[in-house]
């Protein structure tokens, strides 16, 4: 079985994301044939549910599907996050917890209940962790991705979706039929990116809110993956204290 720190990296590449992956979502052949489009990146804009003035808090559970090669496990997680933190709990098949993962604006902490030992990582230190280096959207924004029309410089289409391309390469696909994100890629050259692709499938209303059911992100190796089925999902809802229980002698180290 494999340790709650390898669940924890996999895990953080799904709900700590940086905005953008590599490649889109799987299409067929001839839905990939895509061709410049004449709508304006605010037109594009305006189509997608953009909620970060309305949506405060998201709370909610599920399960976790990570894998690599010769290797797949099943996690549950529960979450809580607010635009400034996040707290995710984690439980292996089961039921027992193996940790805690909290993000604010300026630190990531993880407490590994397992072996006893908690780590803090700054953001802006990002380069001293490759854990750290995963984390810069907190929950509540990858559950909700918004698009600025500052930020497209091309947009293609085709019967079924708009291909938006960044100035920075990202690739963002939309749904035509509802204006929901598909997919969110980086460009194939970028060495930095840890992950190679996030997949957005099982949109559903909450409380007048169309968030995801499930989302997938695939490793920038190709090979690893972690896929969240979300099970229950409240929005706007009050939070509790988002803070870790980390008994005092545990040490937290600051990387």
């Amino acid at each position: 079985m494999r340790s709650f720190a390898f669940y924890c990296l996999l895990l953080l590449i799904l709900f700590l994301i940086a905005s953008g992956c590599r490649s889109s979502s799987s299409l067929s052949a001839d839905e990939m044939t895509f061709h410049r489009s004449d709508i304006t990146p605010e037109e594009l804009v305006s189509m997608v549910p953009d909620y970060s003035e309305q949506l405060h808090s998201i709370q909610g559970d599920g399960r976790a599907i990570v894998s690599e090669p010769g290797n797949s496990e099943r996690v549950s997680v529960r979450f809580f996050s607010s635009r400034e933190e996040s707290l995710i709990f984690v439980r292996n098949s089961a039921g027992i917890e193996g940790g805690q993962i909290y993000l604010d604006t300026d630190s990531l902490t993880i407490y590994n209940r397992v072996d006893r030992i908690a780590e803090k990582v700054p953001l802006n230190r990002s380069d001293r962790s490759s854990l750290g280096s995963l984390a810069s959207l907190n929950l509540l924004k990858l559950f909700n991705y918004s698009v600025s029309s500052h930020d497209l410089s091309e947009i293609f289409e085709n019967e079924y979706y708009f291909q938006a391309v960044t100035f920075d390469d990202a690739l963002i696909t939309i749904s035509k039929r509802n204006g929901t994100v598909v997919s969110v890629a980086h460009a194939n050259n970028d060495p930095a990116a840890p992950f190679s692709r996030i997949e957005y499938e099982g949109y559903s209303l909450h409380d007048s809110f169309f968030l995801p059911g499930r989302i997938t992100v695939t490793g920038s190796d190709e090979k690893s993956r972690v896929t969240l089925m979300v099970r229950r999902l409240e929005v706007n809802n009050q939070l509790p204290d988002l803070e870790l229980t980390i008994p005092e002698n545990v040490p937290l180290l600051r990387l």
